[in-house]
């Protein structure tokens, strides 16, 4: 996962674009900045920018 790649939160099917990314440590996992495009399930909508744990993420495309 990369910058400029199109996301998928799994619990709240929101889509989204990952703006940011800070690297794993030895004691946590990666965290994901993302720029949501939809609503989804959730109370954040389009616009709202939020740090994510790597694992709630799925990846729909790869910007090349």
């Amino acid at each position: 996962m990369k910058s400029g790649d199109l996301v998928k939160q799994f619990l709240t099917e929101q889509i989204g674009i990952v703006l940011d990314i800070k690297p794993a440590t030895p004691r946590t996992f990666a965290s994901i900045r993302v720029l949501w495009t939809t609503q989804g399930q959730s109370l954040f909508g389009p616009g709202t920018k939020e740090w994510c744990d790597e694992r709630s993420l799925d990846v729909l495309n790869e910007s090349r």
